[in-house]
């Protein structure tokens, strides 16, 4: 009996360390989704976080497109860590939706956020300011 108890200790501590061990590697990865997605939005004049399927990413590329600016894409669906980063920017702007777009290192929203701030003149007097 009280080899079985020792024994269901041990696998206990062991379970432990497995989740501690997975809680680091996880944060680890977190970290370093962060730090790529902080470094894309402030290099880059315009960032998309896209996937490359999405209709509403089409058309916020579309936009830039016709106003003959290149925006940074990162497609989401193509990278291992695209999910962390979805998650980064929950983090960082309260969604996790595409696409997401920045603006010389400001949040503008997704496609339909995009579209207004070409209507109202926001985006143009953004890229201006460049």
């Amino acid at each position: 009996m009280k080899r079985s108890g020792f024994i269901v200790t041990i696998l206990g501590a062991v379970v432990v360390l497995l989740m501690v061990g997975n809680a680091l590697r996880l944060a680890k990865a977190n970290n370093s989704a962060s730090a790529f997605v902080q470094n894309t939005i402030f290099s880059n004049k315009i960032v998309i976080f896209s996937k490359s399927y999405c209709p509403y990413c089409f058309r916020a590329k579309r936009i830039f497109s016709d106003l003959n600016e290149k925006p940074h894409v990162v497609e989401l669906d193509l990278r291992d860590d695209g999910g962390q980063i979805q998650y980064v920017l929950l983090d960082l702007v309260g969604r996790r939706t595409v696409p997401q777009v920045f603006v010389n290192g400001k949040h503008i929203g997704g496609s339909d956020d995009l579209k207004a701030a070409v209507q109202n003149g926001t985006l143009q007097k953004l890229l201006a300011a460049s």
